[in-house]
């Protein structure tokens, strides 16, 4: 009897006993694509008895989703897409549903605790420095009392975003500064500052979480207000807002956890930017293109934007060039949710599903359409 075909996509480790499982019965077939019309010459050739298919993390995202085009022209056996990550925005529900593919995803806590700590990571580092501090330790050979004193005594370029150091000689400099302001930047603790959470879903909770644990109050934007239940249920203070806009006169951080629509793209702009009351840390884990990253720069230029930490882009997988090199910019290649641990559960439920789904079995979790 013929097995059915599964198309898998993405690299990781082929040990697991859910890929092993998953081979044993299926034809699997692993095609490597880098644009939009190697897939699609693919699916009439290679792939054309394609049933179902694994989209590793961001695979279709990549060359711009899985819209209107990749449908009309999917294989005719294609019954299920499953995806280990939580947001769908790149697939067309609508034109799946019609043409009766399955879409499930991955909604575990995994997946938000381990982007909720990179926003941890990021809002530790945008009131601290300690980019800056970590390279000047690590590169000039200096003693720690010489260091700070050259952090302490330098001045930082807006335009370019980098300290420039002192031109005093070591021997000339306080070795004894304690660093509390480098070139004009304040280490400040977190503690008492407003962080602002746009988009208040499995990871902006859990981002509350963590960002509460070090003393900042948390506020959130969301189209509607959480339940009184479900606040409480948090086991932080929350201060819930309609708008972004409403927080212009507090906010300290800006933390992008919301979906990408027609709705948020570009929610951070410069009219935003310029409407801050104070100087603004950045942090994107949303999606990139709700953030214009040529305000962004602009703000950061002019140092209304204090810090930027940036895990998404405007135009992924290209990032910005005027971000690249800053020393008041934290960048890292759409990461977030990269660990062993999500890795090995998501295998497990996406290859499960699929096999529920082509055995008819239904016993399949997460449908998303």
């Amino acid at each position: 009897m013929t097995k059915q075909q599964v198309f898998v996509t993405g690299a990781f480790p082929e040990d697991g006993q859910a890929y092993r499982d998953l081979t044993a019965k299926y034809d699997v077939i692993r095609y490597k694509f880098t644009s939009r019309e190697q897939l699609l010459q693919a699916f009439k050739t290679t792939l054309k008895n394609i049933s179902g298919m694994y989209a590793h993390f961001g695979s279709l995202y990549a060359i711009g989703g899985f819209n209107r085009e990749l449908l009309e022209n999917a294989p005719p056996n294609l019954k299920i897409i499953a995806i280990p990550q939580i947001g769908y925005d790149e697939y067309d529900l609508e034109g799946m549903a019609k043409k009766g593919i399955m879409l499930t995803n991955l909604p575990t806590p995994l997946a938000a605790e381990a982007v909720a700590d990179l926003v941890l990571y990021h809002a530790i580092l945008s009131f601290r420095n300690f980019k800056i501090f970590d390279k000047y330790t690590n590169t000039k050979g200096l003693t720690t009392g010489q260091v700070r004193a050259e952090l302490n005594t330098g001045s930082f370029d807006l335009e370019s975003g980098l300290l420039v150091p002192s031109k005093l000689a070591p021997a000339a400099r306080k070795n004894y500064d304690v660093s509390v302001i480098i070139s004009g930047r304040s280490n400040t603790l977190p503690r008492g500052h407003h962080a602002v959470i746009v988009g208040f879903g499995s990871i902006g909770k859990v981002a509350g979480q963590r960002l509460s644990a070090i003393g900042m109050n948390i506020h959130y934007v969301k189209n509607t207000k959480l339940d009184p239940e479900v606040e409480a249920s948090l086991g932080y203070k929350v201060t819930y807002h309609q708008s972004i806009k409403d927080t212009v006169d507090f906010a300290d951080l800006i933390i992008i956890a919301c979906p990408g629509n027609a709705q948020t793209k570009h929610m951070i702009n410069d009219e935003l930017i310029t409407s801050m009351k104070k100087q603004i840390r950045i942090v994107n884990v949303g999606r990139g293109f709700v953030v214009d990253e040529n305000a962004l720069v602009r703000g950061l230029q002019s140092g209304k934007v204090i810090f930027a930490g940036l895990d998404v882009y405007e135009e992924e997988p290209r990032i910005h060039p005027g971000l690249i090199g800053r020393e008041d910019v934290v960048l890292t290649p759409h990461c977030a949710s990269s660990t062993v641990d999500l890795l090995d559960y998501a295998l497990d439920v996406c290859f499960n599903n699929i096999n529920e789904v082509l055995t008819e079995s239904n016993g399949y979790i997460n449908k998303v359409v």
